[in-house]
């Protein structure tokens, strides 16, 4: 079996350019990837991406010195009452 290389274009502009040029070598064969039909995603799923999106942010506020989160400690002792 041949080997077989995976590249993803960066600048989705390129694209046909790409196409052009590899369309040259008469060595290689090109399979194009169809991308997976999108779904509506459940209002808990939405919820869910919504919450870690918020989470996401807040870790980057405390890494930035916007937002000082507490110490996994403090959270547990809460936790602990």
């Amino acid at each position: 079996m041949a080997p077989r290389y995976l590249i993803t274009l960066t600048d989705p502009k390129q694209r046909k350019f790409f196409e052009e040029l590899i369309a040259h070598f008469d060595f290689l064969k090109v399979e194009t990837s169809t991308a997976a039909p999108k779904r509506k995603w459940t209002k808990k799923e939405k919820e869910f991406m919504e919450s870690l999106r918020e989470s996401i942010q807040e870790m980057k506020d405390d890494l930035s010195g916007k937002k000082k989160l507490r110490s996994a400690r403090a959270f547990l002792d809460e936790l602990r009452g």
